[in-house]
C-alpha cells in the first residue's frame, strides 16, 4: 500500500521515482521497493537505459525581460525575445511535461513577474500535478502577490550581498531595499522562502552575511551557485571567477555555516569538484544527490520562445518543447551530455569520477574550447599539474 506521504510515482528502468511531500523529496528507488509500495513490473525495468525516462525538474525560462542589467546574467536578459510563448502555448508546453511525469517545474527569466500570467501558470502547473518552483529578484513583489506565490513550492529571491554590498557582482542598480522587502513579504505571507547567491571572487568574502541574513529571517535555504560562462556571464567571468585559492576553501566554510546557522545550505551541480577536492564520504554525497552534471537526465532547459537544451547555461538551443517526448531518447544534443567522453586518466581514475563526471562541461568548453575535457577549475586537476610542475 502506498504511504500516504507519496504524492506522485514514476517507473524508471532501476525501479522507480517517488516524491514524497514530507519533507519535500524525490526519493530514487528500486523494483523491491516500488513492489513494496504496490507498483507492479514496469517494462523499463527490462532494460539497461543508463538515463531516465524524462527530466524530473526542467527550468523554464518563461520570459527574457528584466528589469535589471546584471553584468553577469547567465540568460542574458533585459528585453523580452520575439516570439516568447502565449499563456495558452505555455500550459501546452506544461501539458507535454505532464505527459512525460516531470515532477518539479522551475519557472525563471528574465523576471517571472514581468508576465502577468506568471501566477495562472503556476496555478496550471499544480492542477496537472507537477510542483512550480521559482526565482525572481523581487523587483514587482508587493502583499497581495507574495500571498499568491503561496502557490509554489519554493520561491528564491536573488541576492548575492546584503546592503550595498548587493551590488558587488551586478553593477547594475542596487535594489536590496526591493529585495529585503520582498522577501519579509513571502515570508509573513507563509511562502517556503530560500536565497540564490551567485559567487565570485569579488563576494567571496562576503557569503556568511547572506547565510546570517538568512538564518536571521528563517528562510529555508542557501542555494550557491558558482557563476557561469553564458550569456553576459561570458564578458566578466575571467574578471569575477573565484581563485583557485578560493575554491579550495569553499567546502570548509560551508561546513562551518551549516553548523552555526539553521538555513538548509546547498550547491549546484558545477560546484561538484570544488566540494570532492576535499574528499569527503562519497555516501553521504549520493544520499543528498550531490553529483556533477545532470544535463539530459535529471535536468532539461527551456527558453521563454520554447527551445530547449540539456541545461540552461549552454549557448545553443534546439527545435522546441514540443518535439520533446520524440527528441529525449534520440537527441545528439542530448546523447552529447549523456555519453562526455572524457579521456584524461587523471580525471578518469579519480575516485570521485562516477560522482562528479569530469565537472560542468560548461567550463571546459568555455575556458578549453572543448566540451569533452575535464573542468579545467578543478582544484584537484590543478594541483596534480602543479606537483607535475615541480616534480620537473
Amino acid at each position: 500500500m502506498k504511504p500516504k506521504n507519496v504524492d506522485k510515482v514514476r517507473y524508471e528502468y532501476f525501479g522507480g521515482i517517488a516524491e514524497v511531500d514530507d519533507p519535500p523529496t524525490l526519493a530514487f528507488v528500486d523494483k523491491t521497493y516500488m513492489k513494496e509500495l504496490g507498483y507492479k513490473n514496469s517494462l523499463l525495468w527490462d532494460g539497461e537505459d543508463k538515463y531516465l525516462s524524462a527530466p524530473t525538474e526542467v527550468h523554464f525560462s518563461i520570459t527574457n525581460k528584466c528589469p535589471l542589467d546584471c553584468s553577469y546574467c547567465a540568460a542574458d536578459s533585459g528585453e523580452a525575445l520575439s516570439q516568447e510563448l502565449t499563456t495558452a502555448e505555455l500550459k501546452e508546453a506544461i501539458d507535454v511535461l505532464v505527459e512525460m511525469n516531470v515532477f518539479h517545474v522551475a519557472l525563471g527569466g528574465g523576471e517571472i513577474f514581468e508576465r502577468s500570467d506568471a501566477i495562472e501558470i503556476a496555478e496550471y502547473c499544480r492542477t496537472k500535478g507537477i510542483v512550480p518552483n521559482c526565482t525572481i529578484n523581487g523587483y514587482y513583489m508587493n502583499p497581495d502577490l507574495a500571498q499568491q506565490c503561496r502557490i509554489f513550492g519554493q520561491i528564491n529571491v536573488s541576492l548575492d550581498g546584503i546592503g550595498e554590498n548587493y551590488n558587488i557582482n551586478r553593477d547594475t542598480t542596487n535594489i536590496f531595499n526591493k529585495a529585503d522587502k520582498a522577501i519579509r513579504m513571502l515570508v509573513e505571507a507563509g511562502n517556503s522562502v530560500g536565497i540564490n547567491t551567485v559567487i565570485t571572487r569579488k563576494n567571496f568574502d562576503l557569503l556568511e552575511e547572506v547565510v546570517q541574513y538568512a538564518d536571521k529571517l528563517n528562510l529555508k535555504e542557501v542555494l550557491f551557485l558558482r557563476l557561469k560562462p553564458a550569456g553576459r556571464g561570458r564578458d566578466v567571468y575571467v574578471r569575477y571567477c573565484t581563485t583557485h585559492k578560493q575554491n579550495k576553501e569553499f567546502f570548509p566554510r560551508l561546513l562551518k555555516w551549516a553548523e552555526k546557522y539553521s538555513p538548509n545550505l546547498q550547491i549546484d551541480c558545477s560546484l561538484v569538484p570544488h566540494i570532492c577536492y576535499h574528499e569527503p564520504s562519497k555516501e553521504i554525497m549520493n544520499l543528498f544527490g550531490i553529483e556533477g552534471c545532470t544535463g539530459a537526465n535529471v535536468l532539461l532547459g527551456v527558453r521563454p520562445d520554447g527551445y530547449i537544451n540539456a541545461c540552461s547555461h549552454y549557448p545553443e538551443y534546439y527545435q522546441n518543447i514540443f518535439q520533446l517526448p520524440e527528441m529525449w531518447n534520440k537527441d545528439q544534443h542530448f546523447t552529447l551530455f549523456r555519453e562526455r567522453e572524457i579521456t584524461d586518466v587523471s580525471c578518469t581514475e579519480c575516485s570521485y569520477f562516477s560522482i562528479c563526471r569530469g565537472g560542468c562541461p560548461l567550463f571546459s568548453l568555455f575556458l578549453k574550447d572543448d566540451f569533452n575535457v575535464p573542468d579545467p577549475e578543478c582544484p584537484v586537476l590543478l594541483e596534480k599539474k602543479e606537483q607535475k610542475v615541480e616534480l620537473l
